[in-house]
């Protein structure tokens, strides 16, 4: 008797329970929206329909005003008849009302709920969601490569070094004078404001002869992922037609090979980017052409050389002994008491 009571009582307060758990912001707010219809979860689609316009005829606001409806009246129908527009938007399509469903049944999912509610509400085009990834990318990119670029300057600027070079080739070009005619042409100017012109004469030079490669080189907007990727054909068909020529001259007509497939070939066999070689001095290029390292043997045994080379200049380095012997005593776990 007493089970069976239970279980009337749990009938009747699960639901209210259930309800009581469902977020404001979302669907129907805390009533769920069959029973803003007045319909069932069993309801057809059909029957939900006529509910619908049921409500909405009745509760529309122009029905009520046409019916002598006061302001605060009329307020309140617009309210229900949101109500009643949501509560139909969410029931009438059978993935929305799934989807519904699920968050009745699950309501403590409410992160899982949240992503699919706002998810089917604010549709976005893809599109514009690619093309503004794109455009995102390409801006930082550039913002990025520029600011590596300006470091480098205003480093060399700085440099006792640099800036002396830059000044002697301002001179010869006329573009700085000595100070005592220099000063006799800018008395009306302060110090600062000369300063700052030197300098800006002086960044043009360093701009227009320094020769800065790898991260640090100047950045070109060609090289930003939107002209890339609308470059990306001509970029293939460059490729397709060099790989065609190189497959005809060096396997079909067994041609020796010209000086600059060799530089690409050593390049490529010592797993040097562009940018890696670029920084590689002549004389040491000079060395790879000796060694004949366009042949993949004998840069695969220059490699292994090298590798041992450093393996054993690592071995008698006095750091990495002192490495060893520290874990060999045990490294980081090891106990002592010398505390």
């Amino acid at each position: 008797m007493k089970s069976g009571y239970a279980i009337a009582l749990l009938t009747v307060l699960l639901p209210q329970l259930c309800q009581c758990q469902l977020v404001p912001q979302m669907y129907c707010g805390e009533e769920t929206c069959y029973d803003v219809l007045g319909v069932t979860r069993d309801s057809q689609r059909s029957e939900i329909s006529k509910a619908y316009r049921k409500l909405a005829r009745e509760s529309h606001p122009d029905y009520v005003k046409n019916k002598g409806g006061s302001k605060k009246v009329i307020e309140l129908a617009v309210e229900n008849f949101q109500r009643i527009a949501t509560a139909y938007e969410t029931l009438k399509d059978a993935q929305s009302r799934e989807e519904y469903d699920y968050y009745l049944d699950h309501p403590e999912e409410y992160y899982y709920n949240y992503y699919r509610y706002y998810r089917r509400k604010v549709n976005v085009d893809v599109r514009y969601v690619i093309f503004g990834t794109i455009t995102a990318i390409s801006v930082f990119q550039y913002i990025s490569w520029m600011t590596s670029y300006n470091t480098a300057i205003n480093y060399m600027l700085h440099t006792a070094k640099y800036r002396t070079m830059a000044k002697e080739e301002a001179r010869a070009q006329g573009l700085i004078l000595d100070k005592s005619a220099q000063k006799k042409r800018d008395r009306s100017k302060t110090l600062d404001e000369r300063k700052d012109e030197e300098n800006a004469v002086l960044r043009k030079i360093i701009e227009d002869n320094a020769d800065i490669k790898g991260g640090y080189q100047k950045p070109k907007v060609t090289d930003v992922l939107w002209i890339q990727m609308f470059i990306l054909p001509y970029t293939a068909i460059i490729w397709l037609k060099f790989y065609a020529t190189w497959f005809y001259k060096y396997k079909i007509l067994k041609l020796e090979y010209s000086e600059d497939d060799k530089t690409y070939l050593m390049r490529k066999n010592l797993k040097l980017s562009q940018l890696r070689w670029d920084l590689v001095e002549d004389k040491q290029k000079n060395t790879y052409c000796k060694l004949e390292l366009w042949k993949k043997d004998k840069a695969k045994k220059y490699l292994e050389e090298k590798e041992e080379e450093a393996k054993a200049k690592m071995a008698e380095d006095p750091r990495w002994k002192r490495y060893r012997r520290y874990m060999s005593k045990g490294g980081p776990g090891r106990m002592t008491f010398e505390d």
